[in-house]
């Protein structure tokens, strides 16, 4: 009852967090720190690379463009390739896209149809559309470009006779020098709003107006190779030259623009932000704002110079290929700052506000961060020079906890104070600070605590009752009551001020209950709840009715070890690991408050995310909320922030949701197609098209007529059903980020067959059939009565018999079952019992199985287990006796065998087991066992020896499993 107390008390406390203080918080109107918004620099996108070790084909991605459905197709020298986010798929197959080769260097996209061209080096030119490609009248090689313009209709700019136009997919006219172009190697071509048609070649550009029948070459602008032709939103012509760019003046005059950029020129892009991307053949990609242009190359992110192409996608992500693979540039979730941002080191352990600015204690001294930027705290002095471990406020100060130094109290200006181990600490290293206004300043380190209040100096060790010296955490609570934590568990401290003293009554807690909990990294007081994030889970503490509870992988969790806790404004719980950031989301916590059984929902944010580091440290504070809102991670490559309602902002647009492919029994299956009746297994591959959190986007799927409500799938991209009933089904999938909406569902019309004996003239006529032959049937027995009766008692004696065997036998291994061998038990215990004969029993458990189930699928496990009882039968001796257990587990009996005979038996089928080749099964996962053995010698029935045997293989378990243990 006090259990079911706690839990409510907490879920009422963090359903009013939303109202309530926050924690650290400073006026608004000291607050200085810069406006994330504002820090998008290219540094500051997340960029994710993929190459070919991530899947991608070649990293060589001549070109780009996203389809309706927003698939990304990418055009490499290894074929055509579409991109979910996830996964490549690659058409490499000339026999099916009906093209020369599979080098493609050009793609484009057909706004009217949905269609897409693509283009190869030698001159093949194919179009996609709906699932099919379709061959076009090949050009000369080597084809430059594709384009379509308004009119739908296809230009092609080929290497060696001129720009040639397709109509209705029909090549009808070729461009040439003929025509007044400068040469016939052409590069792109563009159609502007007035109808001109304007061609780059390598030598130079020119234009056709629309009511003129020759080009025009255009002598302001360089007469040689021009790669990039661009319209802008103001439709004025962006030329990318070998010179750099020019920009239209009017009609036929071009100016140089932005002219600092010296480059040549291989791609241009209008962002919908307004920022113009400026790809360049040697010197990497630029990015232009109108004011000033920020830079990235191999020296800073980019996998190569080169950049081929660039494009944004429909959730405003800018892509950038290159030889070297390809970028994608995103909002990020985390924005960082590091060295590279002006931080004094890369390694952070602790963060801290403190009039107004962000500070930041590294690996090499402190860095201030406000909306001016970074900046070294006292450069002039010693602090540069230390390894930061802790920031606290105090009397106005901020004091710096060190590694190697002490603790340095500085104004703002200049260090007031120098406390170290040749004065007044213990020890020179200030891993923990805490500070209370009546009570003082306490310090922690691996000399115990040191205390100051005004000038009164204190200390506390383990001689005065610290579970450690070694502290690793410390906190106030509302009560003035102090929390400290070390590498051996928690104290209360009660202070005590006698005036010119104090007394302090320590209190040790008790955690053993609570997953044997030790180690505490932090300790935070939220809302009168003490929060401990520990070695073994996060920890809880209701004072009020000292209570407690611990959240870890047993509630859902995906591990144990937590160093950091914060709770933001919307009263979601953040975690620090060392395996990135963890969000606990209001709702899913309070489920889990009022019904225990309930996992946990968690979301786990790492690099991909934006975050410089998924190694969030331990320190003082590690994780920190600061007055507007935001929390900051101290890792080890730098300090991450995040904005949390920056989450709801990503998320608010689902990601699009596709249904890639459908077989049944492994042939792919057509929408609206009736299934065969004997078809087993139905297989659903979907994608969610979303680019921004791609590897946190959740799927449920429903199946009209089979789920009565949206089944929950996590990150699986694929769903199965089997042995289906004959009926009309409706496949829907749809896909959310997280905290997100979910999307437009995707669906997939089928119809299950009967079999012939389910439809219902079959059972007509099965009807009319089974009455005539019960007359017959009737005549006959009653001619035949006696000889019947006979034959009759004959069949039931011996279906007596099999069913007997029947029910003594495991279906699935052939080796007997649980109810056989408890009677095969039974019979030898009292066998050796007369004879005096010596009897063994061993107990096998399959190592992690069930993660070979949810992995391969039941059907690849039970292979498993019909393949370790063959393992089994050949092993074993003709006079033993093997039975399946239960689920993974088997029992073997070994009659006369001693317990040492019994023990070196187990350790052969474990290292044959051990060594047998799975991988037909299970690829490279290897398959271990471990076994528990025990003997009549000391477990003379057959209760005890089960309990033996079974304690047995728990040691084997508990001691790391694939091993031996005997009782």
């Amino acid at each position: 009852m006090r259990q079911v107390f706690f839990f409510f008390t907490v879920l009422s406390i963090v359903l009013a967090v939303t109202s309530s203080p926050r924690v650290h918080a400073q006026s608004d109107a000291q607050y200085n720190l810069p406006d994330l918004a504002d820090s998008n620099s290219l540094q500051h996108y997340v960029r994710q690379v993929w190459t070919t070790r991530e899947g991608l084909p070649h990293n060589s991605v001549n070109a780009m463009v996203q389809d309706q459905s927003g698939y990304l197709w990418l055009g490499t020298w290894q074929g055509p390739t579409r991109f979910n986010g996830r996964d490549f798929e690659i058409f490499d197959d000339v026999r099916v896209t009906g093209l020369p080769d599979i080098g493609i260097y050009t793609v484009a996209l057909n706004r009217c149809n949905g269609s897409l061209y693509v283009g190869g080096a030698r001159g093949g030119i194919s179009r996609y559309d709906e699932g099919s490609w379709r061959e076009l009248e090949p050009a000369p090689p080597f084809i430059n470009q594709l384009s379509i313009d308004d009119q739908c209709n296809l230009w092609v700019a080929s290497s060696e006779q001129g720009l040639l136009f397709y109509e209705n997919d029909e090549r009808s006219v070729a461009f040439t020098t003929e025509h007044g172009l400068p040469s016939n190697a052409v590069y792109q071509s563009v159609v502007d709003a007035n109808d001109n048609l304007w061609v780059a070649t390598n030598k130079g550009l020119a234009v056709k107006t629309a009511n003129s029948t020759q080009f025009t070459v255009i002598d302001s602008v360089p007469g040689n190779l021009i790669r990039e032709l661009h319209l802008g939103p103001d439709d004025k012509l962006l030329v990318g030259t070998e010179q750099g760019l020019y920009r239209q003046q009017s009609d036929n005059d071009f100016v140089p623009f932005i002219p600092e950029l010296k480059a040549s020129i291989s791609t241009i892009h209008h962002s919908p932000d307004g920022y113009l991307w400026i790809g360049t053949y040697r010197q990497g990609v630029w990015r232009y704002d109108g004011r000033r242009l920020d830079s990235l190359n191999v020296e800073n992110g980019l996998p190569n110079n080169h950049v081929l192409d660039i494009q944004n996608d429909h959730e405003g992500s800018i892509w950038v290929s290159t030889h070297g693979g390809l970028v994608q540039f995103r909002d990020a979730l985390f924005n960082t700052y590091s060295k590279a941002h002006g931080l004094a080191g890369n390694y952070v352990r602790a963060v801290y506000q403190w009039q107004g600015a962000l500070y930041v204690g590294t690996s090499n001294g402190v860095s201030r961060i406000d909306a001016e930027g970074v900046h070294t705290v006292g450069p002039a002095t010693d602090i540069p020079n230390q390894s930061v471990l802790s920031l606290a406020e105090y009397q106005g100060n901020l004091v710096i906890g060190t590694y190697t130094g002490g603790a340095y109290v500085w104004n703002g200006n200049t260090i007031v104070e120098h406390w170290h181990s040749e004065n007044i600490l213990p020890d020179n290293e200030v891993r923990q600070i805490a500070v209370h206004p009546d009570i003082g300043i306490v310090m922690g380190g691996p000399g115990g605590l040191t205390h100051i209040h005004n000038d009164n100096i204190s200390y506390v060790t383990q001689v005065d009752g610290l579970k450690n010296n070694y502290t690793t955490a410390l906190s106030f609570d509302h009560q003035g009551q102090l929390w400290a934590g070390s590498v051996s568990g928690v104290v209360k401290i009660a202070l005590q001020n006698n005036g010119d003293h104090f007394s302090y009554q320590i209190e040790p807690v008790d955690l053993s209950t609570l997953n044997d909990a030790e180690l505490v990294f932090q300790i935070q007081e939220y809302q009168g709840y003490l929060w401990f994030a520990s070695d073994r889970g996060l920890i809880i503490y209701n004072a009020d009715d000292d209570s407690w509870r611990i959240f870890n992988r047993d509630t859902g969790l995906p591990f144990d070890n937590y160093l950091s806790v914060a709770f933001d404004g919307a009263a979601n719980l953040w975690l620090g690991t060392n395996r990135g950031a963890l969000l606990i989301p209001h709702d899913a916590f309070t489920a889990t408050l009022s019904n225990p059984q309930k996992p946990l929902i968690y979301h786990r944010y790492t690099e991909v995310d934006g975050m410089s580091n998924s190694q969030v440290n331990s320190g003082g504070p590690a994780l920190f909320r600061t007055s507007d809102g935001n929390l900051w991670f101290a890792t080890a490559t730098g300090v991450s922030v995040i904005d949390p309602g920056s989450i709801s902002k990503l998320a608010a647009t689902p990601p699009p949701t596709v249904i890639a492919t459908v077989t049944a029994d492994g042939e792919t299956l057509s929408y609206g197609e009736r299934v065969a009746a004997d078809t087993q297994r139905l297989a659903f591959d979907y994608a969610g098209l979303g680019y921004l959190m791609s590897e946190q986007i959740r799927y449920q799927v429903r199946l009209v007529g089979f789920d009565q409500d949206w089944v929950n799938k996590g990150r699986f991209t694929t769903a199965e059903y089997t042995a289906l009933p004959a009926d009309d089904y409706l496949f829907q999938v749809r896909a959310a980020y997280p905290g997100g909406e979910w999307s437009k569902p995707a669906t997939f019309a089928f119809s299950q067959s009967e079999h012939f004996w389910q439809r219902p003239m079959t059972w007509l006529l099965l009807g009319l059939g089974t009455l005539l032959l019960a007359g017959f049937i009737v005549r006959a027995r009653l001619r035949y009565l006696d000889r019947s009766r006979q034959r009759l008692e004959a069949m039931v004696k011996e279906k007596t018999t099999e069913l007997e065997a029947i029910a003594r036998q495991d279906p699935l291994t052939g080796l007997g079952n649980r109810r056989a061998f408890d009677e095969r038990l039974k019979l030898e215990v009292k066998r050796s019992a007369r004879s005096g004969g010596l009897l063994s029993l061993a107990i096998i458990d399959v190592d992690y199985f069930k993660q070979v189930n949810d992995e391969f699928l039941h059907t690849i496990g039970d292979q498993v287990l019909i393949e370790l009882a063959r393992r089994l039968r050949r092993i074993l001796r003709d006079i033993d006796y093997a039975a399946r257990w239960g689920g993974e587990e088997f029992a073997v009996l070994l009659p006369d065998t001693g317990l040492e005979q019994a023990y070196d038996a187990a350790e052969r089928i474990r290292l044959a087991i051990e060594r047998h080749d799975f991988s037909h099964l299970i690829g490279d996962k290897q398959l271990t066992v471990s076994i528990g053995v025990a003997s009549n010698q000391h477990y003379p029935d057959h209760s005890s020896l089960l309990v033996a045997a079974d304690k047995a293989l728990y040691e084997a378990k508990n001691k790391g499993r694939n091993r031996t243990e005997k009782k």
